[in-house]
């Protein structure tokens, strides 16, 4: 219908108040009834770290969940066949070897772990205002700057946060989210895409809807708050986050 709204009126000889309560019963209607049938059970996410705010250090902590894993370790037994003596050569080497590999995996595992902690423990500190306030004041956290800190490479932080979970006193969220970009802030020096997309939906929230703001608005509105945007950022982030164009958003 593209909200070309009063042409409908117009063609139906019908009051607008009818139309948009017509329009309000259609959003709730099913385009896809047969997924209704979909029997797929959705397992839940099972966090992998979490961040929890202690009133006593007035500080965020973070810690990693290990869930069912059991510690792992290699049993003494090994060591020992190792020295014993008149034990055939090639099944010593076969056994070194694995004792080896056995070994490494172990260890690589530690790493991991202290690798993840070591980043939620750096996401706490940073995003502190994001887990007090919410969206719109998350931080810019790029992956290199975390990577500089801990002093290891760039590729083993992403890893790190690949397909992991955090549960924080805001919800769940994947790990990546609390890593990109942004732009300058007057207010905060700072400020990350994903609070600038924050602060544009509270724009379009509050704006009449009897006559939405435009694109150059949206944007003048950001300047306006001391966030440095374009017209073109306005319109990609908008429509990443399924906001109509002002003419589709506009109320009769």
């Amino acid at each position: 219908m593209e909200n070309r709204l009063p042409r409908i009126a117009t063609k139906t000889k019908l009051p607008m108040d009818e139309i948009n309560t017509a329009i309000e019963k259609m959003h709730f209607l099913v385009l896809s009834p047969g997924r209704l049938l979909n029997t797929e059970t959705v397992l839940p996410v099972i966090p992998d770290a979490f961040i929890d705010f202690d009133e006593g250090q007035d500080r965020f902590l973070a810690g990693v969940r290990d869930g069912n894993l059991p510690p792992l370790r290699l049993s003494a037994q090994y060591d020992e066949m190792l020295k014993e003596q008149g034990v055939d050569e090639t099944a010593k080497k076969f056994l070194q070897r694995n004792v080896n590999s056995a070994r490494w995996i172990i260890e690589a595992i530690g790493q991991r772990r202290t690798t993840l902690l070591r980043v939620v423990e750096i996401v706490a500190d940073r995003q502190r205002d994001f887990l007090e306030q919410g969206d719109a004041f998350l931080r810019p956290l790029p992956m290199t700057e975390v990577a500089d800190m801990l002093g290891i490479h760039v590729a083993t932080v992403s890893r790190a946060v690949s397909d992991k979970w955090v549960q924080t006193p805001r919800g769940l969220f994947p790990l990546r989210r609390f890593f990109s970009g942004g732009t300058q802030s007057d207010q905060d020096g700072q400020m990350s895409w994903e609070a600038v997309k924050a602060r544009l939906q509270e724009i379009v929230n509050q704006e009449d809807k009897k006559k939405p703001f435009s694109d150059e608005m949206l944007a003048t509105q950001l300047r306006e708050q001391g966030i440095e945007i374009a017209r073109r950022t306005v319109v990609k982030y908008r429509q990443q986050m399924g906001i109509p164009a002002a003419r589709l958003r506009r109320e009769f």
